[in-house]
């Protein structure tokens, strides 16, 4: 499975990656922003996004629409990475078709099992 990881907190986008690589999962790559996805969305095809929401540039609700719009990407399984779960927030991730969603602060294993489901 080829993951995303997209997040403009280097310690976060690493802790993310070594999580996932001790679950087996190898072919990773990382992005700071929305935009960075965008641009390595356009070289490769990637199974599963994992975004945060609020990043610079191209936040995680832009990048998710953007894709939306591409039917290349259009199916791509996502998982929203957030501090915000509020009602309205939920709501909007429902309506963009994410896949999951995570709460800032997580445990590594919460986010594994969430990517082991949607392999």
């Amino acid at each position: 499975m080829k993951i995303l990881v997209v997040d403009d907190t280097y310690f976060m986008r690493e802790l993310i990656c070594e999580s996932l690589q001790e679950q087996g999962f190898k072919e990773l790559t990382q992005a700071s922003n929305g935009e960075e996805a965008l641009n390595a969305l356009s070289n490769k095809h990637y199974d599963l996004i994992v975004t945060d929401w609020n990043m610079p540039k191209i936040n995680g609700v832009e990048l998710i629409k953007k894709m939306k719009l591409n039917p290349a990407l259009r199916h791509t399984k996502i998982i929203m990475l957030t501090g915000d779960t509020t009602p309205e927030k939920i709501l909007e991730m429902k309506e963009l078709g994410v896949n999951g969603y995570i709460s800032k602060p997580f445990t590594p294993e919460l986010l594994t099992d969430l990517v082991i489901k949607l392999s």
